[in-house]
C-alpha cells in the first residue's frame, strides 16, 4: 500500500512540474505546444475501414462525409437487398 501512495505522489509531483513548466513558457510556446499536441491527438488512429486500414479523426470525418455524399445520390444497397443476395448464395 506504500507503494501505491508513493506512486501516486510522484506522479502527482510529475505533473504539478509539467503544469509549473507549461506556466513559465511565453504565449507564443504555449499556444505552439498546444498546437503540437493537438496535431499528434489528430494523426492517431482512432477508427478502423472495414478493411483494417487506420483512420485518423479527420480521416475519419472525411470518410463519413464520403459515405453520406454516396447515399445522398442513391449509391447504396438497402438492408433488404442485401438480405435477397445472401439468400441467393
Amino acid at each position: 500500500m506504500a507503494t501505491q501512495h508513493l506512486k501516486l505522489d510522484s506522479t502527482k509531483l510529475s505533473a504539478e512540474l509539467f503544469y509549473s513548466a507549461f506556466l513559465s513558457l511565453s504565449e507564443t510556446e504555449k499556444e505552439s505546444f498546444l498546437s503540437r499536441l493537438l496535431n499528434s491527438l489528430n494523426s492517431k488512429a482512432i477508427s478502423f475501414t472495414s478493411k483494417g486500414k487506420p483512420l485518423s479523426k479527420k480521416q475519419y470525418i472525411q470518410h463519413i462525409e464520403n459515405i453520406s455524399k454516396e447515399v445522398k445520390k442513391g449509391n447504396f444497397i438497402s438492408h433488404d437487398d442485401v438480405l435477397k443476395e445472401l439468400d441467393n448464395e
